[in-house]
């Protein structure tokens, strides 16, 4: 959610809470009713929506491995080919092969020349590895 939705959802939020107000004037307590029940279950899935949200990119950003270079394999899709004390060769649902290493995930090309993928900073998350290809 950007800021321009979230301004807009506050905005919703109010609207409603205001139209809850009028309506307990005529209403009582049905009248708040209309308001505060569509406002409580939205504030409701939006917490949720971005407890989920955190939770799932914690879980993804901690785990042992990343998710491959397309995206489309998660960190439990992969597959040991080989390993050492030093290495560790994987493979993704993709069909990618890619060597884990001191903290770095490369990709393993055809010509089996190492193509940077990722690496841990210091807080032990994955971000991109900048480095140049090496083979």
């Amino acid at each position: 959610m950007n800021l321009i939705e979230l301004l807009l959802f506050m905005g919703l939020s109010a609207g409603l809470l205001a139209l809850g107000y009028v309506l307990s004037e005529r209403w009582g307590t049905a009248g708040w009713l209309v308001g505060v029940v569509p406002v409580g279950l939205g504030w409701a899935w939006l917490m949720f929506g971005t407890v989920r949200g955190t939770i799932t990119q914690v879980r993804n950003s901690l785990s042992l491995r990343p998710m491959c270079r397309q995206g489309k394999c998660k960190p439990r899709d992969y597959v040991l080919v080989d390993s050492t004390p030093e290495k560790a060769v994987f493979r993704c649902r993709c069909g990618d092969l890619y060597l884990s290493k001191g903290g770095h995930f490369s990709q393993i090309l055809p010509d089996r020349s190492l193509l940077p993928y990722m690496v841990r900073d210091s807080s032990r998350n994955w971000k991109a590895d900048t480095a140049r290809p090496t083979s």
